[in-house]
Parts: C-alpha cells; sequence; structure tokens
C-alpha cells in the first residue's frame, strides 16, 4: 500500500460517516483520542455503505506532550501501515485513508468494531474460547513485530487499544508511540509523552532504563490476566487516588495468586472447551509475564508456543462455537 493508493478524506466526510461525532458511534477513548464507528454511503471508498472505524486525535489530550503534534502521530502511523511487511496483516487494522485538516485529524479503517477489548473484558459477551484466542492472536502479534530485523515496539499497547471485529478478531488501533529501531531507543519527543499506568512497566518506571521487548511482555501479561480473570483496571473512576496501587492488575495478581492455582473466573470454568490444567497454566504464564526482573520473564516467542501448547488448542481445534455464542467463526482461530 502506498500514500497515493489511500483515500483523502475531508473532516466533513468523517463528520458524515459518524454522524457528527454522535454519541452512538463512539466506541471508546484512547491514549491520544476517540474511536467511532462509521458507515460511508456512494462510492467514496469504493464500497456501497462500507462499514469503517473512525478514529480521531485530541490535543486536548492528558498524554498529548506539547512538543508532538497530531500531524507527526499521523504520518508516522500512515507510514507503519502503509509498510508492505504490516499491511494486511491479520491483528493490525486496515487502513483506508486519512484526514489532516485544521480542525479534524485522524484515519479511517476498514474494520466494523464490536467494542474494545477492555470494554468486553468483564463482560459475558466474550467466552473461554475467544477469550483464549484472542490472547493467542496478540501474542502472535508481539512476536511478529518484535522478530523483525529491527524490532518494533508498541510502548503503549492495552485493551484500550485493541478493538475486536464481528468475529472476535483483535486489531491493533493505535500506533501513536510505535517504534522501529534499536531495542532501547526512543525519540526525545516521544519520551516526553506519559504513559498510562495499567500496562506500564513497573521496572522501567522506577529505574528509568530504555523501553525494550520485555517491557511489552510485561504489558502483554496484563492484558492476559485481564481476560482471564475478567477485570480491568478503572483508574479514573476511583474516588480515592491512594487506592491506585491496589487496583493494578499486577498488583492485584499478585496478591491473589498461589502456585498450582488458577485466577480464571469462575464463569468462564463453566465454558465449554475450559480444562482445569490450561486455567493453572495460562494463570502461570500471566505471573511469569508480569515478573518484575525483566530477565525473568518469557520472550514473545516462548509465549507464543506455551499458548500453542494447551489443551484448548491441541485438542479443540475445531472451533466449534459456545452454545452462548453462534457467531463465533472458524476462521477466527
Amino acid at each position: 500500500m502506498e500514500f497515493s493508493k489511500l483515500e483523502v478524506f475531508t473532516s466533513e466526510d468523517l463528520k458524515a460517516c459518524t454522524n457528527n461525532f454522535n454519541k452512538k458511534n463512539f466506541v471508546g477513548l484512547i491514549q491520544f483520542g476517540k474511536l467511532y464507528t462509521g458507515k460511508f454511503e456512494g462510492c467514496m471508498t469504493g464500497t456501497e455503505g462500507q462499514d469503517v472505524m473512525v478514529k480521531i486525535w485530541d490535543k486536548k489530550s492528558e498524554y498529548m506532550a506539547f512538543t508532538y503534534d497530531e500531524y507527526l502521530m499521523v504520518k508516522e502511523e500512515v507510514e507503519f501501515l502503509s509498510n508492505p511487511t504490516m499491511n494486511g496483516h491479520p491483528n493490525l487494522a486496515k487502513l483506508i485513508g486519512y484526514c489532516f485538516e485544521e480542525e479534524v485529524k485522524g484515519v479511517v479503517y476498514d474494520l466494523s468494531p464490536l467494542d474494545t477489548l477492555h470494554n468486553l473484558m468483564v463482560k459475558d459477551d466474550i467466552n473461554w474460547l475467544q477469550r483464549m484466542n484472542v490472547i493467542l492472536e496478540i501474542a502472535r502479534l508481539l512476536k511478529f513485530l518484535h522478530g523483525q530485523d529491527k524490532p518494533y515496539l508498541v510502548f503503549n499497547i492495552n485493551a484500550s487499544h485493541i478493538v475486536l471485529n464481528q468475529d472476535f478478531m483483535p486489531k491493533l488501533i493505535d500506533f501513536g508511540l510505535i517504534s522501529k529501531q534499536d531495542i532501547g531507543e526512543m525519540s526525545t519527543q516521544k519520551k516526553q509523552i506519559t504513559m498510562r499506568r495499567q500496562c506500564d512497566d513497573p521496572y522501567f518506571t522506577l529505574r528509568g532504563n530504555n523501553w525494550e521487548t520485555s517491557c511489552e511482555v510485561f504489558s502483554f501479561g496484563v492484558i492476559l490476566l485481564g481476560l482471564i480473570a475478567k477485570r480491568t483496571c478503572e483508574l479514573e473512576k476511583l474516588e480515592k487516588p491512594d487506592l491506585v496501587l491496589d487496583h493494578l492488575m499486577h498488583v492485584w495478581a499478585k496478591k491473589e495468586y498461589k502456585p498450582q492455582c488458577s485466577l480464571v473466573h469462575k464463569s468462564l470454568q463453566e465454558d465449554w472447551g475450559y480444562h482445569a490444567e490450561d486455567g493453572i497454566a495460562i494463570t502461570e504464564l500471566g505471573m511469569r509475564c508480569i515478573e518484575f526482573f525483566p530477565t525473568n520473564r518469557p520472550n514473545m516467542k516462548d509465549v507464543v508456543e506455551r499458548l500453542e501448547s494447551l489443551h484448548i488448542f491441541q485438542r479443540l481445534g475445531d472451533s466449534r462455537p459456545h452454545k452462548r455464542d453462534k457467531r463465533y467463526h472458524h476462521n477466527a482461530m
């Protein structure tokens, strides 16, 4: 995909397809802006009535460094998703086009979103098999990104920046901090941007070391544990700021975890395809990912291998849908 093959949208185009950024079209907040569902009528994108997702940048975001503007973020995201190596990856949102005007700066994805992973984590809408598939797909994406000659580092991977499509396939949709460079390097401008605490590596925070792939293993572990425990970290909603630490996923998990025990939510243990040994194994994998010292964490290649060895992927490869949700398709495995 080249820049010339992308649609250049106006702010009026984006307003029209999202009903003027209507509340009913709102999907969720991300670190640097907002997500909306949309539909293009006519032949603007080559498909009549095409469902899309629109992401707009918000210069008022508390995470936006004053020296780092939306133009650079739009440009870097378009360049990343236009890269032939990345274009077409099943877990990266497919880019249709972009808008860069004074009033609105954003991108448009070929994606009909179910919801953000963050919003779905605590709900019954996503069952055990679907959760396990989501975990495996995210792990494979990170393995792919980390496995490049010069690893891509996402920096801000968290459940709010992953959207599930109608087939429960996870799509990474925020690339505001992604960088291709030697491990450990990060631009001065990006260093000024505040990281979200929910998935932030405490070793990185306390020691001030350079961000590296092991930090993203930690972030992945937080997502994994949230999915199996049906638990999210809503720091913004806490009435007592002094209780922030206790609500962080890795702090909660380390308090609750006991060897050879599972942190899988009881309701998920009743789902079709759940195996007690898997519950223990994936809990232990999550705990290894959130180890304080990076050298004690597995890399994403090891994570994928451990996930693929679980009973659910070894013995239940037919991907039959759970009776609770018939929309789950075979190709989601």
